[in-house]
């Protein structure tokens, strides 16, 4: 019986969104929520820039990376584990030549993922996230990549929660929400993330406690 269950796969379900950028750019625009098209356009008259920085100015993001994370206490990554994250792009929203959020897009293969997201509380008024995504979009589709994956989506959210508002700002973007599964040999793993994703107060301790480490 043992052996049985050491050689079994367990599962759980995950969700994402998907953008197909191969569509034309008049399509995808017009397949954006009317919401986050004011977005971008509220940027753009803001005089925000979008543009992709090197490396040697990552450590000005990973600042509101760490605030990000504070705010929505969510345990950060290092900043070693970020700087190796490999054919990595960190896109930027500038307002008057200052950082005011940012975006780490990975490749892979003919898609490009959404790894991380972050910006300053005291500039979301002006829409950063908005100009991000959707610049990231034409710069996918520019770079001849068919997908943008949106970095995840989480099911059974509660309306209310921020995890409910983070999965309304990305269906405003005109993708699909793709299910998947995750599989593992452990059964304690598979259990611990279906109880996480159910039971919000306890995703809640559990990033408090990560956060004391």
């Amino acid at each position: 019986m043992i052996s049985r269950l050491q050689n079994m796969r367990f599962k759980d379900i995950q969700a994402t969104i998907v953008i197909d950028l191969t569509h034309p750019e008049e399509e995808l625009w017009g397949k954006v929520d009317k919401k986050a098209r004011w977005g971008v356009k509220k940027a753009e008259k803001e005089g925000l820039k979008f543009e992709e920085i090197g490396k040697e100015l990552w450590q000005q993001f990973y600042k509101i990376y760490r605030i990000t994370c504070k705010q929505g206490e969510i345990p950060p990554i290092s900043y070693e584990e970020l700087a190796q994250k490999n054919r990595a792009h960190l896109f930027v929203a500038k307002k008057d030549e200052k950082i005011i959020a940012g975006s780490l897009v990975l490749e892979a293969e003919d898609k490009i993922l959404l790894e991380l997201n972050a910006s300053l509380p005291e500039y979301l008024y002006l829409q950063p996230n908005n100009l991000l995504y959707w610049n990231i979009i034409l710069w996918g589709k520019k770079n001849k990549f068919k997908t943008f994956d949106l970095g995840g989506y989480q099911l059974n959210s509660k309306i209310g929660s921020k995890l409910y508002e983070i999965n309304r700002f990305k269906e405003r973007w005109g993708g699909q929400i793709k299910e998947y599964y995750i599989y593992s040999y452990n059964p304690c793993y598979i259990l611990g993330r279906k109880i996480v994703r159910n039971f919000p107060l306890i995703k809640k301790l559990r990033d408090k406690v990560r956060l004391l480490f």
